[in-house]
């Protein structure tokens, strides 16, 4: 759905979910000042048993001017537009409508789904996707500092303070943002309250170690996202723990996962994956991390715990460690290979921005921090993948061509240019591919590889700090002329890269 559609009504009623909460409250905001710049009747509304008393969201709504609208009845608008939920679910007031529609970032069952909606699950929060719509609007948030510094705190509440950040949509919208800092400074240190602070206590009263693996996990009651957070970051003061999970139910929905990890063999990230794997969702960063789990795809019977539990114990055995410059070569069956000559793309990054100029690369995977040279050169994978090289190495390994070139696969967010001053301001610069062409692998030094019959997590002689992921029918391969120079390959990829031969 495009933001544009719903233009198609006069009488429009927006409505937060029950017990609001930042980005709940900031998305609808945003949409309600779309709809009303084009001229429509809006009502910004929200249900449920109780008025907004949270200290933060008080403010919130009064600083930034939020015609938020508490109701118990609602006369049937012409269209109903439900943000951070779906009417039909039990978090959302049902309200009569002649028509309905839904913008939402948690996974919805499509039978409950209006067919006007846009879900995207795989954002950290509701604003982000609004903050993309608006984009693709040709609207700039910043326009209205209101909007911009709503749609700002909106991603901080519902992501921990960003911490569990993990797509690129909601890197842009902190990012890019141009928020009231004094405002945001003044919610920041307003959103605890007392009886938050009792469910704190209460969750680290009952903390769970498993000694084995450094392990703590606890169940809090109801909170907003940041209080789990909270909650997390001192259970991993704790002396002992190097990894810990607070979680919580979040209505009819499922739970909310917290994740902090103090450890390179365990990052955050993984672990939250992990944890969610086929049941919900997870992401973040190395140290900090955050998912969630759906009701509807765990068996109710089951105890949420001892599901986490048992999914931790199986992630934290599931990989074994390895460093490459102490391989031992016997535990592999090594099999000499050679490289497939390969169209991939490429650009100067010297052709992005004059040399000497720091620039970002934002991609779907992670942001790549460059400083541009004559000597650095950005490659493009079939896979998507974007990763520097020096000049040297593209010589010897590629035949440069002047075609453009076109990524084979798509997806929901092209890599993007920031641009860094000396002082760290940033701003957009364009897209990647625009000055991507061909370029074509030369015959490379052989390799021996071997098919993992394991899954490992490999330690490169170039970082002692970051991983390299192997899982069972992937390949780890040592260079020819570098025995210790051992990296992992992924199976799909090797397949399309390399054949049986010196």
């Amino acid at each position: 759905m495009k933001l544009n559609e719903l233009l198609a009504f006069d009488e429009i009623v927006v409505q937060c979910h029950d017990y609001p909460d930042a980005d709940t409250v900031a998305a609808g905001f945003a949409v309600s000042e779309y709809l009303k710049s084009n001229g429509k009747s809006v009502r910004l509304v929200y249900s449920g048993n109780a008025r907004i008393t949270k200290p933060n969201l008080v403010v919130m709504i009064e600083r930034l001017s939020i015609p938020l609208e508490y109701v118990i009845e609602l006369e049937k608008p012409q269209l109903l537009l439900t943000v951070d939920c779906v009417c039909g679910e039990r978090n959302v007031t049902a309200f009569e409508a002649e028509n309905y529609a839904a913008i939402d970032h948690h996974h919805v069952n499509a039978d409950v789904l209006p067919k006007l909606c846009e879900v995207r699950d795989n954002y950290g929060s509701c604003s982000s996707v609004v903050a993309k719509m608006l984009e693709a609007q040709g609207r700039d948030i910043n326009e209205n500092g209101n909007v911009a510094t709503a749609l700002y705190y909106g991603l901080y509440m519902d992501t921990n303070g960003f911490s569990e950040i993990s797509h690129p949509a909601d890197r842009d919208l902190r990012d890019f943002a141009k928020y009231d800092n004094t405002l945001i400074g003044l919610l920041r240190n307003t959103n605890l309250s007392l009886e938050e602070l009792n469910i704190a206590g209460d969750a680290l009263n009952s903390v769970e170690y498993i000694e084995k693996y450094s392990f703590a996990i606890t169940k809090a009651r109801p909170c907003d996202p940041n209080i789990l957070g909270f909650i997390s970051d001192l259970v991993l003061q704790v002396d002992k723990v190097l990894t810990c999970v607070v979680c919580c139910d979040v209505a009819s929905h499922g739970t909310k996962l917290s994740v902090r990890s103090c450890t390179n063999d365990m990052r955050a990230d993984e672990l939250a994956t992990a944890l969610t794997k086929g049941i919900g969702n997870g992401g973040g960063h190395r140290m900090k991390a955050g998912g969630f789990i759906r009701k509807d795809l765990t068996n109710e019977t089951e105890n949420i715990m001892e599901i986490i539990k048992e999914r931790a114990c199986k992630a934290f055995d599931e990989y074994e460690i390895l460093y490459a410059d102490s391989l031992c070569p016997d535990d592999f069956d090594f099999i000499p290979y050679r490289k497939l000559r390969q169209t991939i793309g490429y650009t100067r990054s010297a052709d992005i921005m004059p040399a000497g100029s720091k620039i970002l690369i934002r991609t779907l995977e992670a942001d790549l921090n460059v400083e541009t040279s004559e000597d650095i050169y950005i490659m493009v994978s079939a896979e998507g993948g974007i990763y520097p090289i020096n000049r040297a190495k593209f010589e010897k390994t590629y035949e440069a061509g002047d075609k453009p070139y076109v990524m084979e696969q798509g997806g929901d967010y092209s890599p993007r240019i920031i641009s860094v001053t000396p002082e760290g301001a940033i701003s957009l610069s364009g897209e990647l591919l625009k000055y991507a062409k061909q370029c074509t692998s030369r015959e490379a030094a052989g390799i021996y590889a071997a098919k993992l019959t394991k899954n490992v997590k490999l330690y490169t002689k170039w970082d002692s700090v970051n991983y390299m992921l192997g899982k069972t029918d992937d390949y780890i391969a040592v260079r020819k002329d570098d025995k210790t120079d051992a990296y992992i390959i992924r199976n799909d990829i090797f397949s399309k890269s390399y054949c049986q031969g010196e």
